[in-house]
């Protein structure tokens, strides 16, 4: 069996336990925000009572804030690291970009535009965000 089987068929071994601890980061996640929902609406004050209202509100959000926490860091503890590789192929694409935004940002720089060049100027600089942002997303496996 030569190299390329192998590694295809350890990665498709690997992509199971990939969405097993996605699937179990949701599944906690989901479980402690039904938790705390439940548990925050057997007594909540009256609405009439602004200050007690605006105080459970906010310690209501702020639960739920550390249940996002919580399921982000699970997410990422259980996300595969990324090889050097694919770290110095992401390392260029973004200096490429950048490159490309320092000459568009020379380009325009030190006297006034017309519309059309304005114009120009942003859809150049929404480009060269998106592509800033292809380069820096990391497929999910």
């Amino acid at each position: 069996m030569n190299c390329s089987r192998l590694a295809i068929i350890c990665l498709i071994a690997l992509q199971p336990h990939a969405s097993m601890a996605q699937n179990k980061c949701d599944t906690e996640a989901e479980s402690a925000q039904s938790k705390i929902i439940r548990e925050f609406s057997v007594n909540p004050p009256s609405k009439h009572d602004q200050a007690a209202y605006l105080a459970w509100s906010q310690n209501l959000n702020a639960a739920l804030a550390t249940v996002g926490k919580r399921h982000e860091e699970c997410i990422r503890a259980n996300r595969p690291a990324i090889s050097p590789a694919e770290a110095s192929k992401m390392d260029a694409c973004l200096a490429a970009v950048r490159r490309r935004g320092d000459e568009l940002a020379n380009r325009y720089r030190g006297r006034a535009l017309t519309f059309q060049e304005q114009t120009t100027q942003r859809a150049e600089e929404q480009t060269l965000q998106d592509e800033y942002m292809a380069c820096s997303r990391r497929t999910n496996r």
